[in-house]
């Protein structure tokens, strides 16, 4: 499903079909990693001049062929709150705390945006509902996948037709956490290995069994890739654990295309 369309190095296509789109945006093709927001970063919330950011957005919305208002970006705070965009424009506020977006609008790119933690895409295609959520470890014991899912079951669709695409995220050999932490999840998602001085969580794999037990099929679910890993490859992908929190982000975004 992929799209053979040629995109700017910044812009990547997961899965292009005549109901949606699946984009990902990252550092670009530079390899600039002097700046820990180079080279295209449209996060407006850690730490980016604000010129910048304004600046790779509109870049975005005119390779998107949008209107200003139809890019819709959350502030995200590691939560499990979903909000519903069902009329343009989003107030600001509608967005705040948010961490999972749904929508049955047509021509809106609905994401969010990650640096290590796993951006989520959802689509039931027939009954034209999309859903993208960020779910770090936090948001993803805390329910935000869950609650996505449920949100879009209430504007009509079904889990059994839902589709499910990851975003750039890290990768279990990289995500080292605190005995603390791994204790939280189920030991299938816990990995340990000799050489490693601490657990280490498959969060993409936490994921997915949350959405296997919200009712997805699992041929529906696209395994996470390793060449998607954030930490492993931070030439292509900003990551927190290489640069720091004050870093840009990737935009994982499903776009519904109009029905004719």
């Amino acid at each position: 499903m992929a799209s053979s369309v040629s995109h700017p190095s910044w812009l990547t296509c997961l899965a292009s079909t005549s109901g949606y789109q699946v984009m990902f945006t990252s550092r670009g093709g530079g390899g600039n990693q002097k700046s820990p927001y180079a080279d295209f970063n449209i996060c407006h919330y850690t730490g980016d001049a604000p010129e910048h950011v304004a600046a790779s957005r509109r870049m975005l919305i005119k390779e998107l062929g949008l209107d200003t208002g139809s890019l819709i970006v959350p502030r995200q705070t590691h939560s499990a709150n979903v909000q519903v965009i069902d009329s343009l424009p989003v107030d600001p506020a509608a967005i705040e705390g948010v961490d999972a977006l749904v929508t049955r609008m047509p021509e809106v790119a609905i994401g969010v945006s990650t640096a290590d933690c796993v951006p989520v895409v959802i689509v039931d295609e027939q009954a034209g509902v999309a859903g993208v959520a960020h779910a770090g470890w936090r948001g993803a014991l805390g329910g935000v996948v869950d609650n996505t899912v449920g949100a879009m079951l209430e504007l009509g669709a079904d889990a059994s037709r839902m589709d499910v695409f990851f975003g750039p995220a890290i990768c279990c050999d990289c995500f080292e956490v605190g005995e603390e932490v791994a204790a939280r999840f189920p030991e299938e998602y816990v990995v340990r290995r000799a050489e490693w001085p601490r657990p280490h969580v498959d969060l993409p794999g936490y994921v997915a069994g949350r959405l296997l037990s919200a009712g997805v099929p699992s041929e529906r679910i696209r395994n996470f890739s390793p060449d998607l890993c954030t930490r492993c490859h931070p030439d292509r992908y900003f990551s927190a654990r290489i640069a720091g929190v004050e870093s840009g982000r990737n935009f994982t975004f499903v776009m519904l295309k109009r029905r004719i």
